[in-house]
């Protein structure tokens, strides 16, 4: 598995969303999942591989070579948005989600943090990455909770198809630094922290369930 940049923007669209307050200010936390609009009078997602798509030749004079499997071919994009100029081609393109989580300042809206592809890295060095989910969402981060073990702040992301749950210190809303990663089962939808005072251990607990397996998992995570 080998990272590489390309020319192409990630649209946000988040699933789950959770919010921390810190020294007055409601920070705004976002799984960044990704999906797109698939009905029966309308379907937004094309490959750019696809006869349908074209790339602007001044934009993308590699057009041929973006095309190909072994490139941008298979990644899935949204054709409602890129045409910047209106001349039918696209100047731009738009794939679904951002393959991270980010966190936005909840009084004026401004992103403060986005992990970027770190989740991609931390899930490749683990050997848990679906290489075959490259051309769509990658891992999908999808839930996203927040709970305080011990004295800090700490961030749950699940991530539907790396099937773990990243986590991150957040005590610094700003500036989340990764822990580690917990296997689950497989698909993880939901993650839920239950506060040590609501507790039956009188410890903080995550619980994890998993759409495709079915198995919940509580984990007592481990003061920081």
């Amino acid at each position: 598995m080998t990272l590489a940049k390309w020319n192409v923007k990630g649209v946000y669209m988040p699933d789950a969303i959770a919010v921390l307050e810190s020294n007055g200010t409601p920070y705004l936390f976002t799984a960044n999942e990704g999906d797109a609009r698939e009905y029966s009078a309308f379907s937004e997602v094309k490959r750019i591989k696809d006869k349908d798509v074209k790339l602007d030749a001044a934009k993308f004079p590699n057009a041929a070579t973006l095309k190909q499997d072994e490139q941008l071919g298979r990644l899935n994009i949204t054709t409602t948005l890129g045409d910047t100029d209106g001349d039918g081609d696209l100047d731009e393109l738009y794939s679904f989600g951002a393959r991270s989580f980010s966190v936005w300042n909840g009084n004026d809206g401004k992103q403060v943090f986005d992990s970027k592809n770190e989740v991609d890295v931390k899930a490749i060095a683990a050997g848990i990455y679906d290489d075959g989910r490259s051309d769509d969402k990658s891992v999908e981060p999808e839930g996203i909770t927040i709970g305080k073990i011990g004295k800090k702040n700490v961030a749950f992301v699940g991530l539907e198809r790396a099937d773990a749950v990243a986590v991150y210190d957040v005590t610094d809303p700003a500036k989340p630094a990764f822990l580690q990663l917990l296997k689950c089962g497989d698909a993880p939808e939901g993650v839920l922290i239950i506060p040590a005072k609501n507790s039956p251990t009188k410890k903080s607990l995550l619980v994890v369930s998993s759409e495709n397996d079915g198995v919940i998992k509580v984990y007592t995570p481990k003061t920081i």
